[in-house]
């Protein structure tokens, strides 16, 4: 395999999946820059040597994570993905631990996530700084910096965390209305809590967090707790801290409509909680999600 310069934060292959019939071209919108434009997905959400390891060890390769990615978690991934779509009952326990590894990764991999990290590890480091004065007296001469490479060990802290969380939820596999398709962003796997007001986003050990992936612009993949289902817990209420990974099978719920305002209501979620760029098959599409506030839940 060779060493490719351009990394995808998000993988090619998946959104392929969100573009035009016809040409191949995605529809993007910037919500930085309030630009609009057309592009092949290979163009779309890279970065120069994104997963590159230059304190990589001799005789480690420096692009392993790229190249795991490519080869394993990505295709493994998206196979499973396709068969929760088409041959459900050939979907075994090891396609949906692909499935888990693929999602746990979108999640850490992209530079939104990243930049939260790395604002969190500096915001710690202050405050223990500020505990001692030799610590506050540093702090008067320099700044804390905290590398770019900090994502790749973020990647590593992160792995198998979420496990735990998607594992107990119930999964739905919900298909966009005739007329209407999904849109995806810079930060495909979102956590929602109709309590917790964007651009503040919730973590999973929330009973009312629920999790939403586009898996393409026709089907959605959504998780969420049994117990906020059923009314036994509220919103905020917090899981048990010593959560471990249960035996059991995964209840997963399919034949599911979404009506054209819920699929809008996902697709405006999905720009509220991208960092700059939305995707999809259309442009009135992205266009009925710009601009426009979430409220609620669905």
């Amino acid at each position: 395999m060779n060493n490719p310069k351009r990394h995808h934060f998000v993988p090619e292959s998946y959104l392929k999946g969100f573009s035009e019939e016809k040409t191949g071209m995605l529809n993007i919108y910037s919500k930085i820059s309030a630009v609009w434009r057309r592009q092949k997905p290979k163009k779309v959400m890279v970065r120069s040597k994104y997963y590159h390891q230059d304190s990589a060890p001799d005789g480690i390769d420096k692009n392993i994570l790229e190249k795991m990615l490519g080869s394993s978690i990505e295709p493994k991934g998206m196979e499973a993905l396709k068969k929760l779509i088409t041959e459900p009952d050939a979907l075994n326990e090891e396609g949906m631990a692909d499935i888990l590894v693929y999602l746990q990764f979108q999640r850490f991999r992209v530079p939104r996530q990243a930049d939260l990290a790395k604002a969190l590890a500096k915001s710690v480091l202050t405050r223990e700084l500020h505990k001692t004065s030799e610590g506050r007296e540093a702090l008067k001469h320099s700044e804390i910096v905290i590398k770019d490479s900090f994502r790749i060990n973020f990647m590593e802290m992160s792995h198998g965390t979420l496990t735990p969380y998607f594992s107990r939820m119930i999964w739905l596999l919900i298909e966009a209305e005739h007329g209407t398709s999904f849109i995806t962003s810079d930060s495909p796997v979102t956590f929602h809590n109709p309590d917790v007001i964007p651009p503040a986003e919730p973590g999973p050990a929330l009973y009312g967090t629920s999790v939403f992936f586009p898996i393409n612009k026709r089907y959605l993949l959504a998780l969420h707790h049994p117990e906020f289902e059923s009314g036994e817990k509220e919103t905020m209420e917090h899981l048990p801290k010593d959560l471990d990974i249960e035996d059991g099978q995964i209840e997963c719920r399919r034949d599911i409509i979404w009506r054209k305002d819920q699929v809008e209501w996902l697709n405006r979620l999905m720009l509220q909680y991208s960092q700059d760029l939305i995707v999809g098959e259309t442009k009135s599409a992205l266009e009925s999600a710009v601009g426009s506030e979430i409220t609620g839940h669905v």
